[in-house]
Formats: structure tokens, sequence, C-alpha cells
């Protein structure tokens, strides 16, 4: 189920096909532009990949699934594909675009995956660290509006109230939720461009210590702190990406079960 959000954090916007080409395959590259505007991107991905493989040397091409898959959450073949745009020479507009979202997801290729920890021995802790063999958690997910809200506790500090985003590519933190837990992006950390509510902004990108939902957990989770009036923050695909996630919304129940 696709959630909807007041906030969407894609890299870039997709464009046009910079040079004429086969009509079938802009046929498919317009099709795959519709489905991402409509959030369908797995049928975006599974169009442009078809595009590239009667037209593999476009560039522009390279860029759209490079595109596709960092709103898929899939960091790896994001890299790969920005860097193929890269290879293939492009238009200096384009090659500042792919430059822009390789800085963004080189880092993502980095975080783990999984949670290293085996679950606490101490029983009255209630910090309870996932692992791959660890089983699916149920958490109560609160309605407001067209949105769904879930109970977080970052860094292991007070509890906060994040909007869950299937279409935001990384988490978000509040500014105000940041200066509470000490959260203090350092002075080399790299800004990252965002498209809000009120236009085009900017946020400092963090690395957290870890984000726990109910009884499961992941650390290391890039976040990006900025205000984007959604109260506390925003669970984001740096998170969600972890993990099968399924919302019952008659029960208002999330699923969550490690990947």
């Amino acid at each position: 189920m696709k959630l909807r959000a007041f906030v969407a954090l894609p890299l870039v916007a997709l464009a046009v096909l910079a040079v004429p080409a086969l009509a079938d395959v802009s046929k498919l590259n317009e099709a795959g532009k519709g489905a991402y505007e409509r959030g369908d991107f797995a049928t975006a991905e599974r169009l442009f990949r078809e595009a590239i493989r009667a037209t593999p040397e476009e560039p522009l091409l390279h860029y759209h699934l490079a595109v596709v898959l960092t709103r898929l959450g899939q960091w790896k073949e994001a890299k790969e594909a920005y860097e193929r745009t890269l290879a293939l020479g492009p238009a200096s507009s384009l090659a500042a675009a792919a430059r822009e979202g390789l800085r963004t997801v080189t880092p993502l290729t980095r975080s783990r995956s999984v949670a290293p920890a085996a679950p606490d021995p101490d029983p009255s802790n209630r910090r309870a660290v996932w692992r791959r063999e660890a089983p699916s958690d149920t958490i109560k997910a609160t309605r407001i509006g067209n949105n769904w809200y879930v109970d977080v506790v970052v860094n292991d500090g007070r509890p906060a109230r994040f909007l869950v985003d299937t279409g935001a590519f990384a988490c978000l933190v509040s500014l105000r939720l940041a200066e509470a837990l000490g959260i203090t992006p350092g002075p080399g950390a790299r800004e990252v461009p965002m498209i809000g509510i009120g236009g085009r902004t900017s946020g400092p990108l963090v690395t957290l210590q870890s984000v726990r939902v109910g009884d499961v957990e992941a650390t290391n989770v890039m976040a990006v702190v900025h205000d984007a009036g959604v109260g506390d923050g925003i669970l984001g695909n740096t998170f969600l990406s972890r993990f099968t996630m399924t919302l019952d919304p008659e029960r208002g129940l999330l699923t969550l079960q490690p990947k």
C-alpha cells in the first residue's frame, strides 16, 4: 500500500529525453515517467529497464532508472546506474544531476542492513535488537488525515512520533528533536536537497545510532535534520527498506519483518 505524505524527498525530477530516440523507446520513457509521478516505482523501474535494453547507450534512461532505484531504497543499484549515466558522457546539466544523485546514495551503500548485536540477555532492558531470524513486530499506527504515524525511539532517547512515508528516500528528524537528543551535524555534513510544501530546501545528513519502532531496531540509519512540518520526523527508506512492511488500515496495525 502506498502511503502518501505531505513531504517527499526525491533527488531530482524526471526529465525528457535529450536526444531523439526510437518511437517505442520514447513511449517506454514517457510511460516510465508517468508511473514515477503516480508513485508506482516498481512499474517505472520495469519500463526504464526495458527502454535501456532497446537503447543501452542513452544516458538519460540510466539516469531515470537511478532516480527510481533511489526511491525504492536500492542504494547499490542506484549508485551503479548513476555511474553508468556519467560514463556515457551526458550533457552538462544531466551530468550535474547524476553527480548529485551519486553523492546522495554513496553514503547509503555503506550503512549496514541489519543490526549486528544479539538480543540483550538482561530481561529488564527494554531494548530488543533484531536480527534476520527475529520475528516480525506489529505495532499500533495512528491515522491523521491520509497519513499514518508510529511511535519511534531515536538513539535510545525520548519517544517521538514519526510520519511513515515509503516515498521518502531517507528518514528525517526535526530540528527540535535533534536538539533534544544532542544530534549535531558536523561541520562537514553534506546538505541534502529536498522538495517540501514550501518549495526547494535542504538539510544536513547525519547518522542515527539507532531507530527503534516497537521491538525492532536498526542501527546506523542515515537521516536528514530538517523541520518539514510533520511533527517529530519522517520514517523513510533508510529505515523502512530494511524491512518487509505491511499495514492493516482496518485495525491500524503496522507490521515490520526484517529482510
